[in-house]
């Protein structure tokens, strides 16, 4: 696994530099990585900015799925192209690309889709974007009908460059159950200085390092080396980094890592988990929080909130 996941992050670099950009890799390593990582970042034609993309088609909603893919599910995303790679976006629902390297911000969420849920991201480059899984796929999948096939496997990009400055967080509109949930996803982050990526659950808005600054409890991962592709470092804190570091340690990558955050209400108790193994449970009383989504650089997949009895 360690051997897969160091040529999928060389791999993602160099393409990633490649489609943007942003800098220049050894000839040797851009061959080897353009070869490896077209199974995770797969797809064509153009697209980005906010707002979900370019070119429109008439209104509709029927892409997505009127019912969950388990009976648990309150939110679920994919990150599935779609029908002819096209998804609902903006107040009215209306159909517009799903191209690789187009911005999700305003497109509807999987489900329940609706004008009142819909992604939020910053403007500009650095921000979360499609990508395509190709074969390389994530083990923990719920099944879509915007990606019925392992050819239309989706994921979702923060692209990177060989500096990074900014660290993108993609919100969803989000009113919690009175009673037990869970937000989980999969991925990595990127293997250049200062990069993570995260999972949380926020009162504010912002766009740019929300959890980092303001979240009220984020679950984090970042390489334990820069630009090296090996054991990862977790941290799970609240509010901000100003907060209390709740747990903190040392994983195995195993590319496809689930991380998991569950909060009681009732109760008023957070855990959290890292590819099944449990980091504890902690007394927390947490102001209801309005939105739920990731942050930083790299690439993740499979959004899901759930009941959590």
């Amino acid at each position: 696994m360690n051997h897969t996941k160091t040529a999928l992050g060389l791999a993602a670099l160099a393409l990633m530099l490649s489609a943007c950009g942003g800098g220049e890799a050894d000839s040797a390593s851009t061959t080897q990585a353009s070869a490896r990582r077209a199974q995770v970042l797969k797809g064509g034609g153009g697209g980005g900015g906010g707002g979900g993309g370019g070119g429109t088609v008439s209104p509709t909603t029927s892409v997505l799925p009127t019912t969950p893919p388990a009976p648990d599910i309150l939110v679920r995303e994919s990150f599935g192209p779609g029908p002819d790679i096209q998804r609902p976006a903006s107040g009215k629902g209306v159909l517009k690309p799903t191209y690789v390297h187009t911005t999700i911000g305003g497109f509807w969420v999987e489900y329940p889709g609706s004008k009142n849920t819909s992604w939020i991201t910053p403007d500009g480059d650095q921000t979360w974007k499609f990508c395509g899984i190709g074969g390389y796929l994530d083990p923990y999948e719920l099944p879509s009908p915007l990606q019925p096939d392992e050819s239309t496997q989706g994921c979702v990009s923060s692209e990177w460059f060989d500096l990074v400055t900014q660290y993108p967080t993609a919100l969803l509109p989000f009113t919690p159950p009175a009673t037990p949930y869970a937000v989980s996803m999969e991925g990595w982050p990127s293997v250049v200085p200062g990069a993570y990526v995260a999972i949380g659950l926020t009162g504010s808005s912002a766009t740019l390092s929300n959890f980092t600054s303001v979240g009220q409890v984020w679950l984090g991962l970042r390489t334990q080396e820069a630009m090296v592709s090996g054991a990862l470092v977790y941290e799970l804190r609240t509010n901000g980094m100003n907060g209390a570091l709740l747990a903190s340690g040392v994983i195995d990558d195993m590319t496809w890592n689930q991380m998991l955050l569950r909060y009681d209400p009732r109760a008023k108790v957070l855990s959290a988990s890292l590819n099944g193994v449990s980091l504890g449970e902690f007394p927390l009383d947490m102001p209801a929080p309005r939105y739920a989504g990731f942050e930083g650089v790299g690439i993740l997949d499979n959004f899901v909130i759930r009941h959590a009895p």
